[in-house]
């Protein structure tokens, strides 16, 4: 399968309604991702997505997503492999264009090339509500030193449904026997 094996990930996701398009982005591409990602760093600044996009590089070229709507680059994952399961690194979408389901749809993308293996993330306060909407569930708590908190959340796709709304929700049936 496609989604085990990193670096192998180009397959493009592209929505007939609406022609919100998902994709591998090349590295020519990092300076607009990196824009995009700032606000999901803990130092809310392009360069640190910059250094976050430049490590997922160095594990896996097409690991990097973008979600283009009529061509113009609205919202950006990345996703890496963690032990036996996946982790979306950073996700964030172009601040006027949240609300839309966009950041669901980019979920949902990370689901499909996670594919058997569980999806999970590291997420602050204001994340958390984003995720839970989406399916996810909470499987850790870790106190920072400033007296915050990070939540580690995780959702596995066989046999669960994606609370999608309005973009296109998927339903894998659970898995018999034998098969």
């Amino acid at each position: 399968m496609a989604a085990d094996k990193p670096g192998s990930d180009s397959l493009v996701f592209i929505d007939p309604e609406s022609g919100f398009e998902i994709r591998p982005l090349p590295e020519s591409r990092d300076a607009d991702i990196a824009e995009i990602l700032a606000a999901a760093t803990g130092a809310g600044t392009a360069e640190a997505a910059r250094s976050a996009i430049a490590d997922v590089r160095a594990e896996a070229p097409d690991r990097v997503f973008g979600g283009l709507l009529d061509g113009k680059l609205v919202g950006a994952y990345t996703l890496r492999r963690d032990g036996m399961a996946n982790i979306i690194g950073h996700i964030a979408v172009e601040a006027n264009h949240r609300r839309r389901g966009i950041g669901r749809t980019l979920l949902l993308d990370g689901l499909r090339r996670s594919g058997r293996r569980p999806l999970v993330a590291e997420t602050d306060e204001e994340g958390l509500g984003f995720y839970k909407a989406c399916g996810f569930k909470l499987v850790g708590r870790r106190k920072q030193p400033d007296g915050t908190f990070r939540y580690r959340v995780g959702w596995h796709a066989p046999g669960r449904s994606f609370k999608g709304g309005t973009s296109n929700a998927l339903t894998t049936p659970p898995v018999k026997p034998g098969q």
